[in-house]
């Protein structure tokens, strides 16, 4: 996320020596070209360590999800990292709360104790003092809380059973840990999901950044499914939302607020996908399935679409899985007007 080139290189050197050097190198020599086959394995994934959550988020998918509670198991996440050296970056964000894996923290230290930069997204409802010694202690890179509203009201209005103030409190009692140890991580940001309820707040979000003294912020738009496409922000027109963007483009450049994304305010279908998921990041679910990208868990039940699915890494290696028929096939297919339908209700599809 925030790793710089140099790091980059150098944990590749760390991980796999020469051979990682050199799948690094063919990494960003066919970025681009974006080719069926992809001549080097990944250096990032997503690994889903549970499907757990406390809260029941008006736009999330695992609201409607009817398997939940399942967790990761510590020996199942330690053989994915051992078993792909040439990964360097980790997300342990899942379609689930982190936190409620009794086992997570343990994996962020494993995954630390390799020389993997770390990071996750999280609702920040359980970061208790001992949690947020141990993420120190680990020095997990980058943690973003998921701040859907800039008052109470329309945060929980939208994350059920999330309090404006706990969560807000607990961000800024990390910051000031991290600050009083004179850490220089994790780096701590705030994303917001934009949607119908809360595209009013954009905004004032940037004040909320501000005030936290976050490090950065982001704008994400809702993966349109059957559950909540009608909360999506593309069901607006965009003048109704475009003064609201602009507002929030000034005040951050005011306050000197990083924004790393800004909302998609309507969905324009390019010449060519502007999504790389498919020969950057897999997402790797709780049992093990290997999914394309992250986007695909949020949708109703593409998880379980054999067509999404290329294979499961408890079953067989990733490096195997990386070029079979049915990944090759999924690169293939985004690419044309026929896409797989997951792509369709998704921002990156479009160019965005």
């Amino acid at each position: 996320m925030h790793q710089p080139k140099q790091e980059l290189l150098l944990n590749s050197i760390r991980r796999n020596g020469l051979l990682g050097v050199t799948n690094l190198a063919l990494r960003y020599l066919e970025q681009k070209r974006q080719p069926n086959i992809a001549h080097y394995t990944p250096t990032a994934l997503q690994i889903e360590v549970t499907t757990a959550c406390n809260l029941k988020c008006t736009m999330c998918e695992h609201t409607f999800m009817q398997q939940i509670g399942i967790n990761m198991k510590i020996g199942e996440f330690k053989k994915i990292i051992d078993s792909n050296p040439n990964v360097q970056i980790i997300n342990v964000t899942g379609i689930g709360e982190a936190l409620m894996n009794k086992q997570f923290l343990e994996m962020v230290e494993y995954a630390k104790s390799k020389g993997i930069y770390v990071w996750f997204s999280d609702n920040f409802t359980f970061m208790s003092d001992a949690t947020i010694d141990r993420m120190l202690k680990a020095g997990v890179d980058y943690i973003v809380m998921s701040l859907d509203g800039a008052t109470k009201e329309t945060f929980e209005k939208i994350r059920v059973k999330a309090v404006f103030e706990q969560v807000t409190s607990n961000f800024k009692r990390l910051r000031e840990e991290r600050d009083r140890r004179a850490l220089k991580k994790p780096l701590l940001g705030i994303n917001m999901v934009v949607m119908k309820e809360n595209f009013h707040e954009i905004e004032k979000i940037v004040r909320i950044a501000k005030e936290l003294k976050a490090d950065d912020l982001m704008y994400v738009s809702i993966v349109m499914s059957d559950s909540n496409g009608k909360l999506s922000l593309w069901q607006l027109e965009p003048k109704e939302i475009q003064p609201f963007a602009d507002a929030a483009k000034k005040t951050a450049q005011e306050l000197g607020i990083r924004v790393l994304a800004w909302p998609t305010i309507e969905l324009k279908r390019t010449e060519k996908t502007g999504c790389a998921y498919p020969w950057l990041n897999p997402y790797i679910t709780y049992n093990g399935d290997v999914l394309p990208c992250c986007y695909i868990p949020q949708m109703s039940n593409a998880r379980l679409e054999p067509e999404n699915v290329m294979g499961n890494i408890f079953r067989e290696p990733l490096q195997k899985i990386w070029n079979n028929e049915k990944y090759q096939e999924f690169r293939r297919k985004i690419k044309t007007s026929n896409a797989p339908k997951a792509c369709l209700g998704c921002a990156k599809f479009y160019g965005q």
